[in-house]
């Protein structure tokens, strides 16, 4: 018996239905963009508040830094106050802090800081002269040390409007030189003035001797040092200052606006110890 082989014909493959496989809806898209754009908003979101909060620190401490670094500077001067107890000149004037040398009223500018209608500051802007001693500087051993609140762009002009920069200026001498204390008196050149502070509203520097405060304008001469010195340095925000300066040349109402922002006062206090005996 003979087999034979008969081979099938092809059928083509049917193809399955997907189980399960469906297309993506318009509706469920937007659904999906929209809950990715309302994460990516919740995120920038996030991010611009920790930016604003982290600048707003910076200023912060950037505010906070000038005064601080001002206050050392004027601690360490004060601190090495000396007597000179020289009739010729050189040392005649230990110390001096007042609104008016010669014909020029440093304070014309000043205004009062004001807070519902109550004064919280009377701001005052005065220089201060001292005189301090170096051994190891012979023979320009004394030096006189000045500060002054004056103008933010000149510090031989007043600072019209009460917002100013604080100046420090030295030289030295040797102890009979007669025009030491009277360069400064005298208005020197401005290249000779450093800024320490700027947007300055009060300053006022107070000795006091005896128990008793010396009255502004006084001198202290020969052997007579104060038992400490007080110090009062206030100073507004960058931003005040700036809002402030855009109202030029109408200086009331930069007056105006700066006594009643009291929020952006920076107030520095010091009382500094003088050692009795330096000379």
């Amino acid at each position: 018996m003979n087999l034979r082989l008969h081979p099938l014909a092809h059928e083509p493959a049917r193809r399955r239905p997907a189980v399960g496989a469906r297309a993506v809806t318009i509706l469920e898209l937007l659904v999906a963009v929209s809950l990715i754009s309302f994460i990516i908003l919740a995120l920038y979101q996030m991010f611009d508040q920790t930016q604003t909060q982290m600048r707003r620190t910076v200023r912060e401490v950037d505010k906070f830094e000038s005064g601080r670094a001002a206050a050392e500077l004027l601690k360490r001067d004060v601190a090495q106050m000396v007597a000179g107890n020289s009739p010729l000149g050189a040392a005649a004037v230990n110390f001096f802090a007042g609104t008016t040398v010669g014909t020029i009223n440093w304070s014309g500018g000043a205004f009062a800081m004001t807070n519902g209608g109550n004064t919280v500051l009377a701001g005052i802007l005065q220089e201060a002269y001292f005189l301090s001693f170096d051994p190891a500087a012979t023979p320009t051993n004394w030096s006189p040390v000045a500060y002054r609140v004056a103008s933010s762009t000149n510090a031989a002009a007043v600072a019209t409007f009460g917002l100013g920069t604080l100046y420090r200026w030295t030289t030295n001498a040797n102890r009979f030189s007669p025009n030491l204390q009277n360069v400064f008196f005298s208005n020197p050149p401005t290249n000779f003035f450093q800024r320490v502070v700027d947007n300055v509203v009060h300053f006022r520097v107070t000795a006091i001797t005896n128990g008793a405060p010396v009255p502004s304008g006084g001198y202290l001469t020969n052997t007579v040092l104060p038992s400490h010195v007080e110090i009062e340095l206030a100073y507004v925000d960058s931003r005040t200052a700036d809002r402030a300066r855009a109202l030029l040349p109408n200086t009331n109402a930069i007056r105006a606006i700066l006594s009643t922002n009291v929020n952006s006062v920076h107030l520095f206090r010091l009382q500094i110890p003088i050692r009795a005996g330096q000379q």
